[in-house]
């Protein structure tokens, strides 16, 4: 298994702006997201990350290409980091989705197997996350860089390390998968935006 990795979320997209979810909506990035994957790319260099992988999703693969073009790299695709199907609930605002669940009992909160009508579970989302990276970190020869959204960054530094970050956007973590450790190492300046995935 590979000694290190490294895991990101995409920049503030037009949708995390204004406090809207977006799931599979493919939203691009603010002019705020550019910046902050520009500048992330540049806190990256000289850490040793070798390949670049990213969500197909528009966020997240312009992120990924911002980082690249800093670290002298390419961007490939990886279809299991794309963002979670949130079904109806994309592009409702984060504050009416909350309010559907402010009920402590309401299983999102606690039902790994709860899906948004016509959306995907937790668990279902982190099974094709697995599906993808576990064949890349199983290679002791390579030091990767996942660019994902929300639920799949959390995801990966939670398996690692037992914690669940809230991720600001263009948030970067490495992890230390033998050493069961995980440690953010860049949050660009600004505030954490309310829309999620």
């Amino acid at each position: 298994m590979t000694q290190r990795f490294y895991v990101m979320r995409h920049g503030a997209s037009e949708a995390n702006l204004v406090g809207k979810v977006q799931g599979i909506q493919d939203v691009p990035l603010a002019a705020r997201g550019e910046h902050e994957a520009h500048t992330a790319g540049l806190a990256l260099r000289g850490l040793g990350i070798q390949r670049i992988f990213a969500s197909p999703m528009q966020r997240a693969y312009r992120t990924a290409e911002l980082v690249a073009e800093q670290l002298g790299l390419s961007v490939e695709i990886l279809e299991g980091l794309t963002a979670r199907n949130l079904g109806e609930w994309a592009a409702r605002s984060r504050a009416d989705i909350k309010a559907m669940w402010s009920d402590l009992s309401h299983p999102f909160r606690s039902d790994p197997h709860f899906a948004p009508p016509g959306g995907e579970s937790l668990y279902e989302t982190e099974q094709r996350l697995w599906k993808a990276v576990d064949p890349i970190l199983s290679s002791k020869d390579i030091v990767p860089l996942f660019v994902s959204h929300l639920v799949a960054t959390g995801a990966l530094v939670n398996r690692v390390s037992g914690q669940r970050p809230p991720f600001h956007n263009a948030e970067v973590w490495v992890l230390h998968p033998t050493e069961r450790t995980a440690e953010m190492i860049f949050r660009p300046e600004g505030d954490l935006l309310e829309g999620a995935e």
